[in-house]
């Protein structure tokens, strides 16, 4: 079955804030051991959004 168009644009918008954290995060993996308690706040508040977005990846895609 052919995905409807939201889901479609879901999906790529889901894909796009994917592609922005793996970014943020790649900024962070560089700092090496120098990031601040809020860096490292702020990378576990990305890693558990990509999960969130991970799971519903894979139920919009089960959808289709």
């Amino acid at each position: 079955m052919e995905p409807n168009a939201g889901t479609s644009a879901r999906i790529a918008v889901l894909k796009e804030e994917m592609d922005a954290i793996h970014q943020a995060n790649s900024v962070y993996w560089k700092q090496g051991q120098s990031q601040t308690v809020e860096e490292r706040a702020q990378y576990r508040l990305r890693q558990k959004r990509l999960e969130e977005i991970r799971r519903e990846l894979a139920e919009l895609r089960s959808r289709t």
